[in-house]
């Protein structure tokens, strides 16, 4: 940056500078070489002036001298033109003043011949020649204006000097004459000095200026290409002159159909206000939904326009500022719709069927108009999810939501609260309670029919399913949502625990059903710690020799005040409430324990090598299960082989890898596995191929009527048969009579149990009854 004062430049040490330095200099060695040609001539005048007088040998040295300092003076001429970066600036400046001081000194010295001569002509001749030169050079080196003083100076003093010491008035008026024209010359170097200067810093602003123009037009190229929104112009006649990149990904069209489009023909008319309005010189603004016009887009955009003005502050268009919010809006939208909504069926969740109750109940505490709430579960849900897998279960789930959204009216809601328990809210039943029930169990009896179609799967697998239903209908104005959604779903429990797909109305005795559950579940997480927990033992017995070859290990809580608990009735509660694991880990280790201890004692009963242990699937599923069971057996100090664990179908058939290899490595151990309770689930022979089991356990439901059912006769049949082919022993269960048990005999089962022998007992009977066989098992019974 550069400041006039009085017609001085100020110079800061900055590039600028060092800029004007090297124009300084380089106007110097510009100048210079216009004077080696008349210097030339020069020297040989003076030369032939002196070459015959006394001051021979002084010329030719002189002379010599002269050209030389020529020579070096074009030289370096050339190398600057040439190599101009070979040389920092100082260093080109340095190497100038060195030429141009020697070159001074030499034509100084011709003042010394100026009176070695008589001829008053040649005199005049050498003081106009070196008067010509420092003229000359006045102006040639003012770029350089310290130059340009000692140049004058060396070349200028000798001929003071001369005048002044050769006497006389004359030559002393000469030799101020010559002090005079040294202080012109000086004075005129620097005028020039001060102009070359000026220019140079003229120059060099323009410079500046241009470069910051042409950057400022370049980053504005850029913003306006690059620019993250969408920008366009547009004139008087809402034509397109101009657009950016941006505006074209978001319109998702060529440059060729924007520029040119006329915005009056747009036929989403939405932007039209924002545009308009910069004619009467305003900003216009625009937020909102807008269709585009080639690709027929949804867009979600911010319109912002503004006014252009011309010289004379006339409106001439508008620039238009485009925003394009629509992955936004749609995630926002989307978040919220998650939040409101279920992401596997997309019908209300809880916090949207909340709102809703409690909107309906403020309409019924206005206009009395009932309302009812509908609790559905599915029934056997959890066995088809977990037999058939997690897919079709969720297939299963999609499909029962439309069937529920077909039934119902549009003023209700139908709601998944998860799992597979969905509610129903029915809204506008009328003032008459009696006739609200009625209408409610009618839409529920429709809500059975539709459930128990057979649902398609993949198109190819037909699943059928029932559905257990709680209605509560409001009847007070102090009920809540929460109220209402706890009542219904003590009504759904209660039409569960009667037999599953039915209805029931909610009634306050429900209540004491739910809270006898909550006391259970909280007793039975004592259980262990109190020592209420006991093992029963159902004998096994190998048909061949009718003797007991090991025991089923089942689970008896006994409860100081409600007495003796079975496991129908709490199993459940213990896997809802994750008490299974602890509960299975300790039926696992106590049945270990006391059968080592049964062998330990009875040494003489060889045959006896089987306990078999029943594990939950929750707890199969532990990622520690493998680790803690063999950790078990090895405390225990039982023999791995006796050990037998059963896993139910649904058990099994989840995770089938996971399953398999979990198998293998109880299998490797030397643990046996049997498949409980085999043909009530939904599995496949490919699966039984698959799993390493060692044992099937029939079902006591085709045993029971082997003997006047011919289907479950062949059924079972065909199980012991398939056993056979497959290489896995097989224990009929629920064996009550000699009949049952001579059928099984016949067709080669292997093993059974059943009140033939014994019911459950305890370990002390279970002792008693090891040395019978099944006549002598039956007597005893």
């Amino acid at each position: 940056m550069f400041f006039r004062k009085k017609d001085t430049f100020i110079e800061p040490d900055s590039t600028e500078g060092e800029h004007v330095r090297s124009e300084q200099v380089s106007i110097a060695y510009q100048q210079a070489f216009a004077s080696v040609y008349p210097l030339l001539l020069g020297s040989f005048v003076v030369y032939f002036f002196f070459y015959q007088s006394s001051l021979f040998s002084i010329t030719i040295v002189w002379f010599l001298s002269v050209l030389i300092t020529l020579i070096w003076r074009v030289l370096l001429l050339k190398s600057y033109q040439n190599h101009i970066d070979k040389y920092t600036t100082s260093v080109w400046e340095r190497q100038f003043k060195y030429v141009m001081f020697t070159s001074a000194a030499l034509w100084g010295s011709v003042a010394f011949f100026i009176y070695q001569t008589p001829n008053t002509l040649q005199q005049f001749f050498l003081i106009f020649l070196i008067a010509g030169i420092a003229s000359i050079a006045s102006g040639t080196l003012a770029s350089l204006f310290s130059l340009a003083v000692i140049f004058l100076f060396i070349l200028l003093a000798p001929l003071f000097t001369m005048m002044w010491l050769h006497g006389g008035f004359e030559f002393h008026m000469m030799g101020i004459l010559v002090a005079v024209f040294f202080v012109l010359l000086v004075s005129a170097s620097k005028r020039i000095h001060s102009n070359i200067l000026s220019a140079l810093v003229s120059k060099i602003l323009y410079q500046k200026a241009t470069e910051a123009l042409n950057l400022s037009e370049e980053r504005f190229e850029t913003i306006f290409k690059e620019a993250p929104a969408g920008i366009f112009y547009y004139d008087n006649e809402l034509m397109v002159i101009e657009t950016n990149n941006e505006m074209l990904q978001i319109l998702k069209i060529s440059r060729e159909k924007m520029i040119g489009l006329d915005l009056k023909t747009l036929p989403d008319t939405s932007l039209n206000g924002a545009m308009s309005i910069v004619f009467d010189g305003q900003k216009g603004y625009y937020e909102g939904y807008y269709t585009t016009m080639f690709n027929k887009l949804r867009l979600w955009i911010i319109l912002r326009t503004t006014p252009i003005y011309d010289a004379q502050q006339n409106v001439i268009g508008g620039v238009a500022i485009v925003t394009d919010r629509t992955d936004k809006i749609i995630a926002e939208e989307k978040i919220k719709h998650q939040a409101y909504f279920d992401s596997l069926t997309d019908i209300p969740n809880r916090i949207l069927l909340k709102d809703r109750i409690e909107q309906s109940l403020a309409h019924y505490r206005r206009y009395r108009s009932l309302v009812a709430v509908m609790f559905l579960d599915l029934d056997h849900f959890k066995s088809i999810n977990d037999s058939l897998g997690h897919h079709v279960g969720d297939v299963l789930l999609v499909e029962t939501a439309k069937r529920l959204n077909k039934i119902c009216r549009e003023g209700d809601t139908v709601a998944r609260l998860g799992g597979d328990e969905f509610v129903i809210l029915i809204n506008e039943l009328g003032i008459d309670p009696h006739i609200a029930a009625k209408n409610v169990e009618s839409i529920a009896e429709k809500i059975h029919q539709t459930i128990s179609f057979p649902f398609l799967i993949d198109e190819q697998e037909s699943i059928c399913t029932a559905a257990s239903i709680g209605i509560v209908l409001v009847s007070s104005d102090e009920q809540n949502a929460d109220d209402l959604l706890k009542f219904a779903d003590t009504a759904m429990y209660q039409a569960k625990k009667e037999g599953r797909n039915t209805t029931r109305f909610y009634q306050e005795q429900m209540d004491q059903w739910i809270k006898k559950r909550l006391f259970m579940e909280n007793a039975l997480r004592h259980s262990i710690s109190n020592g209420e927990l006991e093992l029963y033992y159902q004998p096994l017995i190998e048909v061949s020799t009718k003797k007991i070859i090991g025991a089923e290990a089942l689970l008896r809580w006994n409860h100081p005040d409600m007495g003796l608990i079975m496991p129908d009735d709490m199993i459940s509660i213990a896997e809802e409430s994750g008490l299974i694991v602890p509960i299975g880990e300790w039926v696992m280790r106590k049945a270990c324990t006391q059968f080592n201890r049964l062998q330990s004692k009875n040494t003489g009963i060889s045959t006896m090598n089987r306990i078999a242990i029943n594990v939950s699937a929750i707890q199969f599923r532990q990622a520690d299960f493998v680790d803690k069971t063999i950790r078990i057996i090895n405390e225990s100090g039982i023999p791995p082989y006796m050990v037998e664990i059963e896993l139910t179908e649904s058990t099994v058939i989840d995770k089938i890898d996971s399953v398999i290899e979990k198998m293998g490595q109880l299998r490797a151990f030397g643990i046996g596995i049997s498949m409980d309770d085999f043909g009530t689930g939904y599995s496949s022979l490919a699966y039984l191929k698959r799993l390493p089991f060692s044992t099937l356990k029939i079902d006591r439901s085709f045993i029971r009527d082997i003997m006047n059912d011919s289907d479950d006769a062949v059924l079972v049949q065909t199980i012991i048969a398939m056993a056979s082919i497959f290489k896995l022993d097989v224990i009929a269960e629920g064996v009550e009579t000699i009949e049952q048990f001579e059928f099984l005999e016949r067709h080669g089962c292997q093993y059974f149990q059943g009140f033939l022998c014994s019911k459950p007992v305890q370990v002390q009977r279970f002792e008693e009854l090891l040395s019978y066989d099944v006549q002598s098992c039956q007597t005893r019974h």
